[in-house]
C-alpha cells in the first residue's frame, strides 16, 4: 500500500522549502543564544569533572546514530525518486523494506551498546576515577536504551524531507530548545548532575519522533503499514552501506577528537575540547540546514540530466550564500572569539579558542560545496565520494592520536584539521570528474573577492584592538562584534554582492515593507 498522497507539485515543495528553511534560523537563533548563555551556566554547576563526562558521552551518541547504517538519507533520496516519478507501489515496497532493517539495526546496537557497557572500565579506567567510570557507564545505558527508539523513529522525519515536507520536522525543534532550557536549569538548580542532562535529550528526542509519527499518520495519510510485497533489499542496502560509511566519517570527523582526549587526557581538558567543538559545531550548522532541504531538489535537477555549467551555477548560487554568512561568523571569532570564551566559560577553557578556530578554518570550503554531495547522493554513486572522505578523515583521527600526546590540544585538532582539509581537495577533484564541476569558476566566484574584503575588515580591527589596553570586557566584545558586523555586511553588499543579488535584496526589503 502506498505510503503517502501523489507527488508533491515542485511550487508547495518550494514554499515547503522556505518555511523550513525559516525554522531552521530559528533554530540557528535559538541553538546560538541559548549555546551562548546556557553553557557556562551548565559547566559551572557541573563542575569540570562532571561536565567532562557530559561532553565524553555525549560525544557518543553520533556514534551511536552510525548504526542507523545511512537509512535516513537513504529514505529521503529514495521516497523523493519514487515521488518524481510518482511510483506509488514501488515507494511503499520500499517502506516496508525499511522495517526489516530497522529490525537488524536494533539487535546490532544492544550487541555494540552491551559491549561498550561491559568494555568501559578497561577502556576508562586510567583517565576516570572509579565514581566518574559508575557515571559514564549509567549514562551508556540510557544512551543505548533510548536510541532503540530513536534511529527507527528518525525515519519518519527522512520520508517528510523526501517528500518535501520540511517545515514541520523542523518546527518542532525550537519547541524542543525551549523545553530544554527550561528543565536543563530546573535540574541543574536541583543539584542533578550530568546523567539527568543526558536522560533529559534522550527523552525529548524520543519526544521529537512520536510528533514526527503523528504528523506523518495525519498529512501523508496511510491506512494499512505493510504493503504486499517488498522491495529488493540488496540494492536499498547497497546504497546506504555508502551513506553509513560517509556518516561515519563525518562522525570521526571532530567527535573523534572527543573520544582520544578521553584516551589521553583527563576530565577537566575533554570539557576544554569539548567546548571548542561544540563552538566549531554550531558555526557549521547554519550550512547544514541549507543542504538539508537541497536533496529533493537535486533529484529533480538530476532528472533532467544538467550540463556541467548548470550544476556549477546551482553550487555556486548556494555556495556564496553559505561562504558570505561563514567567513562573516569565521572572521568575527577570529577577532573576538578570545575574549568571548574567557568571558563567558572561565580562564580555564581559553584553549577552546584554538580549537574551534582550526575546526571553522578547515570546514570553510567543504560547507559551502556540500550541495555537491547531495547532487552525488540524487545520482546514487556515493560510494567513491564515502571511500575517499573514510580515508582522509581516518588518517586526520590516527594521527591526532599521536599527535595529541605529544602537543596536546592543538596537535589533537591540528590534525583532524589536516584530515579535512585533504577530504576537501579530495572531493573537488571528484566533483570535477563526476559533475563536470568548474572548480576555477566556482573558487573565483564564491571565494575571490569575498576573501579580499574579509581578510581586509580583519586586519582593521586587529589594528584598533591592539591599542585596546584591555579587550577581555563584555563592553568592548558586545560594541566590537556589532561594529564589526555592521562593517561586514556594508562592504559585503558594496564589493561582493552581484547586481542581481542586490536587486533581490531589494525587492524582498521592498515587499516587506510593502506589507
Amino acid at each position: 500500500m502506498y505510503l503517502g498522497t501523489a507527488s508533491l507539485p515542485f511550487t508547495h515543495m518550494s514554499h515547503e522549502a522556505r518555511k523550513g528553511a525559516l525554522y531552521n534560523y530559528l533554530n540557528l537563533l535559538l541553538i546560538t543564544v541559548t549555546g551562548v548563555f546556557l553553557t557556562p551556566f551548565i559547566v559551572r554547576n557541573l563542575g569540570a569533572s562532571q561536565y567532562g563526562l557530559y561532553t565524553l558521552v555525549g560525544a557518543l551518541i553520533p556514534y551511536c546514530m552510525l548504526l542507523d547504517m545511512g537509512m535516513g538519507k537513504t529514505i529521503t533520496r529514495y521516497v523523493a525518486h519514487y515521488r518524481a516519478h510518482n511510483d506509488r507501489d514501488g515507494e511503499a515496497r520500499f517502506m516496508t523494506t525499511c522495517i526489516g532493517v530497522y529490525g537488524v539495526i536494533i539487535v546490532v546496537l544492544l550487541v555494540c551498546g552491551g559491549c561498550l557497557y561491559s568494555y568501559s572500565d578497561r577502556i576508562w579506567s586510567n583517565q576516570l576515577t572509579p565514581s566518574e567510570l559508575h557515571n559514564v557507564r549509567k549514562m551508556i545505558a540510557m544512551v543505548v536504551a533510548a536510541h532503540v527508539i530513536i534511529i527507527p523513529g528518525n525515519a519518519f522525519t527522512a520520508i517528510c524531507n523526501g517528500s518535501g515536507l520540511f517545515a514541520f520536522p523542523r518546527a518542532v525543534q525550537p519547541i524542543k530548545y525551549l523545553i530544554r532550557v527550561v528543565c536543563v536549569i530546573a535540574l541543574l538548580l536541583l543539584g542533578y548532575k550530568a546523567f539527568s542532562l543526558i536522560a533529559l535529550e534522550m527523552i525529548l528526542n524520543i519526544g521529537i519522533v512520536a510528533s514526527t509519527l503523528i504528523y506523518v499518520h495525519r498529512h501523508i495519510g496511510r491506512q494499512h503499514i505493510f504493503a504486499p510485497t517488498r522491495a529488493a533489499y540488496r540494492p536499498i542496502l547497497k546504497y546506504s552501506s555508502w551513506i553509513a560509511l560517509y556518516a561515519t566519517t563525518y562522525a570521526l570527523q571532530w567527535n573523534a577528537g572527543m573520544i582520544i582526549a578521553g584516551l589521553q587526557m583527563d576530565a577537566a581538558t575533554i570539557g576544554v575540547v569539548g567546548i571548542g567543538i561544540m563552538i566549531g559545531n554550531m558555526y557549521g550548522y547554519f550550512a547544514e540546514t541549507i543542504n538539508r532541504m537541497t536533496l529533493p531538489h537535486a533529484t529533480q535537477l538530476i532528472k533532467g540530466n544538467p550540463s556541467g555549467e548548470e550544476i556549477t551555477q546551482n553550487m555556486v548560487n548556494i555556495g556564496r550564500i553559505i561562504a558570505i554568512v561563514q567567513m562573516g561568523i569565521m572572521s568575527a571569532f577570529a577577532i573576538f572569539g578570545e575574549s568571548f570564551i574567557q568571558l563567558w566559560a572561565g580562564e580555564t577553557y581559553r584553549e577552546a579558542y584554538i580549537v574551534a578556530l582550526m575546526m571553522m578554518a578547515s570546514w570553510i570550503v567543504e560547507l559551502s560545496q556540500d550541495y555537491g554531495n547531495t547532487l552525488i547522493e540524487a545520482k546514487g554513486r556515493v560510494k567513491t565520494m564515502a571511500i575517499i572522505n573514510f580515508i582522509t578523515i581516518f588518517a586526520g583521527a590516527i594521527t591526532s592520536y599521536y599527535t595529541s600526546s605529544r602537543y596536546g590540544v592543538t596537535g589533537l585538532i591540528g590534525a583532524l584539521s589536516c584530515g579535512t582539509i585533504l577530504a576537501t581537495i579530495a572531493n573537488n577533484i571528484y566533483y570535477k570528474h563526476l559533475l563536470q564541476l568548474n572548480i576555477k569558476e566556482y573558487m573565483t566566484r564564491v571565494y575571490g573577492r569575498l576573501t579580499v574584503v574579509t581578510a581586509t575588515c580583519v586586519i582593521m580591527f586587529l589594528v584598533i584592538r591592539h591599542f585596546i589596553a584591555d579587550v577581555a570586557t563584555w563592553t568592548w566584545l558586545i560594541g566590537g562584534i556589532a561594529t564589526y558586523i555592521g562593517l561586514y555586511a556594508i562592504c559585503i553588499y558594496r564589493c561582493v554582492l552581484s547586481k542581481e543579488e542586490k536587486e533581490t535584496i531589494q525587492k524582498h526589503v521592498q515587499s516587506r515593507r510593502g506589507k
